[in-house]
């Protein structure tokens, strides 16, 4: 069988086996790259010496394109390098089940990566994304600069906080019901994508957030307890995409760089161990089924402690 039918199979068995829909589409487009280098070969006709040209290929001639940000002209970074050695070992896995084909993948070596520096947001860029979600910034053009109240401030304020609150993440944000959302205890329920890939959690929501939270749902009127939390101008569902864009677009009007819905989860994961909460129950509300990640978040934490100290010393201080 050839790469091209190959893909269609494997796409039809990971959503079945229970895949996300970004982590597919990531994979497919990974695969999509690596069928443009090889061509259409057979799929039991592809050594380890075709993969391993592959890989160096992406290392050293290829050139990504970024929909985002199509001035960016950098080569791949560690981690895309390794997302596409995670797509040609899930692609290569399937096809030894279902086609009976060998493994050439297996003898090449998982690539290093390096994670990106994590900075989280401040509280004055809090602050002003919560202020643009009020008014809407026209540039001056042939007329002068104007501003409009935004329709979907509450809604957007309400999306904020409660990303910064919980550290969920985007995607389990637009999953979100009305039910799962206790406005008296704070308790909200993460319904898991897949019940054989993810776990349910429960995280929780402060006063300010809930409040937040409450008047967006009074402004939407009559609704259902099992109604999507959040939906679109209208009564949409709102998409990973849309809120993707919505934080972008705010970001960009009040100035404030690299708004997107991870970071919010960077920022809440950093705020909860500097105010005193600790690793494992910061583990649980994440939905980390490692602690390499949470403590990636306790080295930020701890050198902040450390260069706390530095400042506050009073043996130092006094110059004992």
């Amino acid at each position: 069988m050839q790469l091209s039918q190959a893909f269609e199979g494997y796409k039809i068995a990971s959503l079945a086996d229970g895949y996300s829909q970004l982590t597919l589409t990531t994979y497919l487009s990974a695969l999509g790259t690596m069928l443009e280098y090889l061509g259409d070969k057979e799929v039991s006709a592809i050594t380890t010496e075709n993969l391993r040209s592959f890989m160096n290929y992406l290392l050293t001639e290829y050139k990504p394109e970024r929909r985002n940000n199509q001035r960016n002209k950098d080569p791949l970074s560690t981690a895309s390098h390794h997302r596409y050695w995670k797509a040609m070992r899930s692609f290569f896995k399937w096809a030894e089940k279902d086609l009976g084909t060998g493994r050439p993948d297996l003898a090449i070596k998982m690539p290093d990566w390096e994670s990106k520096e994590i900075i989280p947001f401040t509280e004055d860029e809090i602050k002003a994304l919560l202020k643009g979600c009020d008014y809407a910034q026209v540039p001056a053009g042939k007329r002068k600069a104007y501003q409009f109240k935004r329709p979907t401030a509450l809604r957007d304020k309400a999306i904020i906080l409660t990303l910064l609150d919980t550290g969920i993440r985007v995607g389990e944000l637009t999953r979100l019901r009305i039910c799962d959302a206790n406005l008296e205890n704070g308790e909200a329920y993460v319904r898991p994508f897949h019940v054989k890939k993810t776990h349910s959690r429960t995280t929780y929501l402060g006063k300010v957030a809930r409040k937040a939270l409450w008047r967006y749902l009074v402004e939407r009127g009559s609704v259902r307890p099992d109604d999507l939390l959040f939906v679109t101008s209208e009564d949409k569902p709102l998409t990973r995409q849309r809120v993707l864009s919505l934080l972008s677009r705010l970001g960009i009007s009040m100035g404030v760089c690299g708004v997107h819905p991870h970071k919010f989860r960077h920022t809440f994961s950093i705020q909860y161990l500097r105010n005193g909460g600790d690793i494992m129950t910061l583990k649980r509300l994440l939905g980390h089924k490692r602690l390499e990640m949470v403590n990636h978040y306790l080295n930020i934490a701890s050198a902040d402690v450390q260069n706390a100290h530095q400042k506050a010393s009073p043996v130092d201080r006094w110059k004992l």
